[in-house]
């Protein structure tokens, strides 16, 4: 990967971070929950790739960095902590830079974490992000009540939309790496196999 392929990550990180975090936006979202959630997937996603493809550098034990990651991520959709972050700007700030540390530290191990391990951290985010999707199209009340409901079916619709485009994403691209690394391998026997030793 060049040096423009950094840059343009770094750029979008940058504009992920400075859009959901701005006096206009954090104004906008104690009365509209979809800038609010989208924060979490802007945050969290730059914070992964700023330590996948900038940092590149091992944070803490991968164990610990899944664990404290994914924590971050549940702690924060979770009813209690969602209804304070979307009340108290306090809060959220801290939310905010949170969502970005656990990216962070997902981020940071992901190269060292098994192929089957990636996809169990994928379907577990699937189905979290599914369930919590339902809930919020069908019975929002049960969720929270700090924004109308409307407004929270719409969050679920726009949630369960990103989470498949992302996950069909990446699927894809766990696809194209075992099609490559088969390819290798085919290739790697080939070349073993093309003069074949003379028999005496």
């Amino acid at each position: 990967m060049n040096n423009y392929f950094f840059i343009a990550v770094l750029i979008f990180c940058i504009f992920l971070i400075a859009v959901s975090v701005n006096p206009f936006t954090e104004e906008y979202m104690f009365i509209n929950p979809i800038p609010y959630m989208l924060a979490h997937y802007s945050l969290f996603g730059a914070g992964i790739l700023l330590s996948y493809y900038i940092i590149r550098r091992k944070i803490v034990d991968k164990s610990i960095a899944v664990i404290v990651g994914a924590s971050i991520a549940f702690l924060w959709h979770y009813p209690y902590f969602f209804n304070l972050g979307a009340e108290i700007l306090s809060v959220r700030l801290i939310e905010e830079v949170s969502l970005v540390i656990g990216g962070l530290m997902i981020g940071s191990s992901l190269k060292e974490l098994s192929r089957n391990f990636k996809v169990l951290l994928l379907a577990l985010w699937m189905i979290g992000d599914s369930i919590l999707s339902f809930i919020l199209m069908i019975s929002p009340s049960l969720y929270t009540t700090v924004y109308a409901p409307q407004g929270l079916e719409y969050v679920g619709i726009i949630m369960f939309l990103m989470m498949n485009l992302i996950a069909v994403y990446l699927l894809l691209k766990y696809v194209n790496n075992l099609l490559r690394d088969e390819k290798d391998v085919v290739n790697e026997d080939y070349q073993r196999n093309t003069y074949p030793k003379n028999e005496h």
